[in-house]
């Protein structure tokens, strides 16, 4: 500001106090002093009297009321003034911090959402999720899936897995029914000869049980096999007993390379269940868009159980935290994993069967089965009614 403009501008602010300005120049002088707070300074030093007692001797002509009044006026409407523009500022950090977290969140939903739900495929035997619901706020998600198991043709709920991300703290946790859930199924793990004593030990106590059962039943059952079979092998293994329309294979147990490395440790007969075995779903595999037959197109099953065990190995973050709630280990070793499946393909070790108890009980005339394990049993429902349908709590 030069001298000519801040002389000019000091005396209208003498002519203001003097009350000799016309209504239209106080107005215009009034919002001068709300835009330029250091103009509004001067006024209040010249008020207290701190400023231009030399150049001025004249009294200001206005009451002591009056120049109290237009002090505290200009006071509060600097304060309103920059209350505004914090405010301002606030809010709009706030709408750029909500599309971002909306962006963000939905990104972070999606993959949540697809890790957790073939985690619980891969090394949850028997169980798949299925319906979720979730939560997108503020940095913060939740996914909540209904877990299922399949006995005989019905689909019976298992618990719920809850998956919640803070920011990029995950916590993944399956929620079972009373808190616990009872592990019945078990698979051996072909990496020595089993003799004949330890055969019958592990298989005679599923067949005791089920020729005890009574005929209008429905099973599960989880067989091991003596050596690794391809798709096609384990087809024509168990249609050789069981026709198609008496039993089907919900899972799939699959050596991935890192269970020879347990049974190294542990020297003798390696047994795996949940959170240790690794395997898959056929029916919750995406065969990207294309329906798949019934039987048979194993290859297609194997590529597409590989491309998602390459998009697990991808996420290594989201998976390691995942699998921290179903495996109990830091270190699910995915990339490891695909990488021998990339090396050696899809090889079966075992399998959960369903279907009528007695027909299931056919099996033990397989010699190749090694081991037999039998899970849930439920009252006949092989023949499906015409309506049926479920509901849940949360």
């Amino acid at each position: 500001m030069t001298n000519r403009e801040d002389n000019n501008k000091e005396g209208r602010l003498l002519a203001y106090l003097r009350g000799e300005l016309t209504e239209e120049e106080k107005k215009r002088l009034q919002e001068e002093l709300a835009d330029d707070e250091e103009y509004a300074q001067k006024l209040e030093r010249l008020l207290l009297g701190e400023e231009n007692e030399e150049k001025s001797s004249e009294p200001i002509g206005l009451p002591e009321e009056k120049q109290r009044k237009i002090l505290r006026r200009g006071k509060w409407r600097m304060r309103f003034g920059n209350s505004a523009f914090t405010l301002g500022i606030a809010f709009a950090a706030g709408v750029l911090i909500f599309f971002i977290n909306g962006w963000f969140g939905r990104a972070m939903y999606d993959d949540l959402y697809r890790v957790t739900r073939s985690m619980v495929n891969f090394t949850q035997p028997g169980i798949t999720a299925g319906s979720s619901g979730s939560q997108i706020g503020l940095l913060y998600g939740n996914i909540q899936m209904e877990l299922r198991e399949q006995v005989g043709k019905e689909n019976q709920n298992a618990g719920r897995m809850e998956s919640t991300n803070l920011l990029w703290l995950i916590h993944a946790q399956p929620k079972w029914p009373n808190g616990i859930r009872d592990v019945k199924l078990f698979f051996r793990y072909p990496n020595e000869a089993a003799t004949s004593e330890e055969t019958k030990f592990r298989r005679d106590p599923a067949w005791k049980a089920m020729e005890k059962l009574p005929e209008g039943t429905v099973s599960q059952l989880a067989i091991s096999f003596d050596r690794r079979l391809t798709y096609e092998e384990y087809q024509q293994l168990i249609l050789s007993h069981l026709p198609d329309y008496e039993h089907e294979t919900v899972w799939f147990a699959v050596d991935t390379g890192e269970e020879i490395k347990q049974a190294d440790e542990e020297r003798g007969d390696l047994l795996l269940s949940a959170g240790k075995v690794w395997g898959f779903s056929e029916r919750s595999l995406d065969y990207g868009g294309a329906s798949i037959q019934v039987n048979g197109e194993g290859d297609r099953r194997a590529a597409a159980y590989v491309s998602e065990m390459k998009y697990l190995a991808d996420q290594e973050r989201l998976s390691r935290a995942v699998g921290r709630g179903l495996m109990w280990t830091n270190d699910p070793k995915i990339q490891d994993r695909y990488e021998y499946l990339q090396k050696n393909g899809v090889r079966i070790y075992g399998a959960i069967v369903t279907g009528p108890t007695k027909e299931l009980l056919k099996l033990r005339e397989e010699p190749s089965i090694t081991a037999a394990f039998l899970g849930k049993v439920d009252w006949w429902n092989w023949e499906r009614p015409s309506a049926s349908g479920s509901q849940n709590s949360w």
